[in-house]
């Protein structure tokens, strides 16, 4: 049975529409070296809320199709058949095949899987491209287990039918650590490329880190990330990270944390639950600074956080149902 189903691609494919600033069969790459200070650009009165959208949105994205590969081989525990192409809801296929590395029918380090997505459309979207995942470790739980897998592809093409939405070209190299348990899920996206291209321009995220756990004993999460941006929209790069993780109920947006971007001329903006968004459990502070003297030039006091972030992100994944094409 194929473990990607057409609703979970098309939801998770879509979150990766969020990012839009306005290889093979190599093994996982070695980390890359650590991103330069930033330089190029300023963040301003004017794009700072931009520049705080682009790290939450092509965060979530490099996240969303991290996770396809979670969907697709973490429940395992022997190898499937290869499947065929499989129609999507209105044309076009989806395909995956296995690789079963030492031939021993079980899901084990150093096996793959290969999806295809040959013009898939579900009416809302079309995908077309190959995604390679790689099992790079595989460790049993007393009430679990924990696999890493590395996510790659190369020209992956988005288009979809959102009034204002750009067809997108992905290319990543999406290394994730998925440790579920009787109680929780977390997902740890470390050292990781991501390349989303429009016709306005290219983002790209350079030594992306995303960690979310999902406790769901407690019934609550917690959301950090870090990275370098560079934005040919935004007109060059920045760095930014989570100073606080953002913590909250499932279901709910975040009740505390603060996100950080950092650009030349020592200017900072900032995400934060704060002031009045305290109290305002659908808006976060937006802020920026533009010249390191500590006064904020620009504030956005109750920012809607549905402009930043989809709900859907801080909602339990168990919770989602994946129907099997």
């Amino acid at each position: 049975m194929n473990r990607l189903a057409h609703g979970s691609a098309a939801l998770i494919a879509g979150l990766l529409l969020t990012a839009c600033g306005g290889e093979g069969s190599s093994p996982a790459p070695s980390p890359a070296p650590s991103p330069p200070p930033p330089s190029g650009t300023a963040l301003t009165t004017t794009n700072y809320q931009n520049a705080l959208k682009l790290s939450f949105g092509a965060a979530l994205s490099a996240f969303s199709n991290a996770r396809i590969g979670v969907i697709q081989v973490a429940s395992l525990e022997v190898i499937p058949p290869g499947l065929g192409a499989t129609p999507c809801p209105v044309s076009g296929s989806i395909a995956s095949q296995f690789t079963d590395q030492n031939l021993n029918g079980l899901l084990d380090k150093n096996d793959s899987v290969l999806m295809q997505w040959d013009k898939c459309n579900s009416g809302q979207l079309t995908l077309d491209g190959l995604m390679r995942v790689d099992v790079n470790d595989l460790v049993p739980l007393a009430d679990g287990r924990e696999i890493a897998l590395t996510a790659t592809t190369v020209g992956f093409k988005v288009t979809t039918t959102t009034p204002g939405a750009l067809p997108l070209t992905l290319n990543f190299v999406l290394p994730i650590r998925y440790t579920r348990t009787t109680t929780s899920d977390r997902y740890v996206l470390a050292a990781a490329t991501y390349r989303s291209a429009a016709s306005i321009g290219e983002d790209a995220l350079e030594m992306l880190t995303v960690d979310l756990l999902q406790d769901y004993a407690t019934n609550t999460y917690r959301y950090s990330l870090s990275g370098s941006a560079d934005s040919q929209f935004l007109g060059g790069q920045f760095n930014f990270e989570t100073t606080e993780a953002f913590t909250g109920v499932l279901g709910e947006y975040p009740s505390a944390g603060r996100l950080v971007a950092t650009g030349s001329g020592n200017s900072r903006a900032r995400l934060s639950e704060e002031g009045s968004a305290l109290t305002n459990p659908d808006t976060i502070l937006a802020a920026v600074d533009t010249n390191g003297d500590g006064v904020d030039d620009a504030v956005e006091p109750d920012l809607e956080w549905s402009s930043v972030f989809p709900l859907l992100m801080f909602t339990s994944f168990r919770d989602q149902v994946v129907v099997a094409p």
